[in-house]
Parts: C-alpha cells; sequence; structure tokens
C-alpha cells in the first residue's frame, strides 16, 4: 500500500471559528494523514479561547501569541515562520492552511514553489489572491451551510423511516459511535472520493472512515467485516464484483443510493 501524503495544518484561529473544525479535519484527511495539528492565537480572545475545547479530541496545538500592538497579529507572523521550519524540516509533503486572510498568500505561493502541495479553507470573503494561490481552496461556510441543510434533510427521513431500535444494534456501549454518525461520514467520503459513476472501492472507504472514526471496527458492531456492516444502511448500495486475480475473491464497490 502506498504511504499517505503528510501533511501540517495550521490554524489561524483569529479568523476562523471553531465550528469549522471537524468539517477542516474531514476535508484534510481526503488529501493524507495530518501529521502537524497546530492552532495559532491570542488566547485571551473569547473567539480564540473557543478553539480550547476541540483541542484532546482532535489531538490540536495551541500556539499561544500575545498581540502587543493594537491591529497587529503576532500569530500570523508565528504561523509563518512555523511553516518554514516545517517546510525546511523535509518531514511533510503539504501544507493545510486554514485562514480568510489574504496576508497568507506570500505564503501559499512559497511553498508551492518549494514542491508542497498546499490546501486553503476559509470563508467565502477569503479574498481571490489567496484562493488563487493555493492549489484548492474549500470555502468552510459553503460546505458547512451545505452539511447542516442536508443533515436535517436526513434526520428528518430518518425519523420518519426508522425506529428507534436500530440504534441499539451496537450494542449499549454509549461509547461507540452510533450508527447514524457513521452512515453520516459513510455518505460523506463516498461523495468525497467516489469515482465519476458514483461507485468507491470498500477498502478504500474503510481506510478514509478509520480516519474519520478512529477506533472504528465492524467487529464492535458484530459484524466480521466491513461489507456485512454497510448492509445496515439504507442509503447505501453494495456490489460485489470477482476480482480478476483470483476467482475466489471478489471486489466490493459501495455508492449512494439515488
Amino acid at each position: 500500500m502506498n504511504e499517505q501524503p503528510k501533511l501540517a495544518v495550521l490554524i489561524d484561529a483569529e479568523n476562523v471559528s471553531n465550528k469549522y473544525v471537524k468539517l477542516i479535519m474531514d476535508e484534510v484527511s481526503n488529501y493524507g494523514v495530518a501529521t502537524y495539528k497546530r492552532v495559532y492565537g491570542d488566547y485571551s480572545n473569547p473567539s480564540v479561547s473557543a478553539w480550547m475545547k476541540n483541542m484532546q479530541e482532535y489531538a490540536l496545538t495551541p500556539e499561544l501569541q500575545c498581540n502587543y500592538t493594537a491591529g497587529k497579529s503576532a500569530s500570523d507572523s508565528a504561523l509563518i515562520i512555523d511553516a518554514m521550519d516545517i517546510l525546511y524540516s523535509g518531514k511533510v509533503s503539504g501544507f493545510c492552511l486554514v485562514s480568510s486572510d489574504s496576508d497568507f498568500t506570500k505564503l501559499a505561493m512559497r511553498l508551492k514553489e518549494a514542491g508542497m502541495m498546499v490546501i486553503g479553507m476559509g470563508e467565502e470573503k477569503t479574498p481571490k489572491s489567496f484562493v488563487n494561490a493555493c492549489e484548492n481552496f474549500k470555502y468552510l461556510d459553503l460546505l458547512y451551510n451545505k452539511e447542516e441543510a442536508e443533515e436535517k434533510q436526513r434526520t428528518a427521513t430518518t425519523r420518519r423511516n426508522t425506529n428507534a431500535s436500530s440504534e441499539k444494534d451496537a450494542g449499549d456501549n454509549d461509547n461507540l459511535p452510533k450508527l447514524s454518525d457513521i452512515e453520516k461520514e459513510v455518505i460523506s467520503i463516498i461523495r468525497s472520493n467516489a469515482e465519476e459513476n458514483g461507485w468507491i472501492n470498500i477498502s478504500e472507504l474503510g481506510i478514509n472512515l478509520s480516519k474519520r472514526i478512529p477506533g472504528f471496527d465492524p467487529r464492535n458492531y458484530q459484524c466480521s467485516k466491513l461489507s456485512t456492516f454497510l448492509k445496515k444502511f439504507k442509503s447505501i448500495e453494495l456490489n460485489p464484483i470477482e476480482n480478476p486475480h483470483n476467482k475466489l475473491l471478489k471486489v466490493v464497490y459501495a455508492k449512494i443510493k439515488e
């Protein structure tokens, strides 16, 4: 199996809300493994200190920067300095810069010149200069609002079609993720990684699912393998195909039902 790209995720907490944290990490998981996860800001600021509740859950590292001069952001400078230190360490093959601030335009350009993959994330207000300097750019507010709308629709459908007992399939362990939450992640992964025909190899699906839900194992849900577990979801269609290299084995693909 090919080694996945190692990425440095550097977040400007003074410019991005912590409500996007899960979306940020989910998007990063589509590109590789986050080996650096740093959050920069003046933590005396309430909007920045709100990030503290996410530190343990997502294994983020807070980088405290005090703004001694009004109108000057020390955290921007610290983020840029750290990015260059990480670049010269040679330990990553890409960066994710999370900010809506055009001050990171030059940094993105410099990292790309060094052969780095550069993913940008910010709100729709992000200046075009920063957006265009990145290899890929994700508008967090647009993606967040879309997910919120889809979640409301899924919730309404679940209430109509699913009885309450379905959530008990995993047993009585409250520490296990609920099936409805896993189904949401499965749908998101398929939408992000499927081929043009909508199908995805469930081995790739399983790798991404484990990154989004650390510790996930279908055996926790009384299923011997992932394909059996996916049959729990009415929204997912499976298609087993004979392995051309071994007729005794099958390659299983999944897609979202129309």
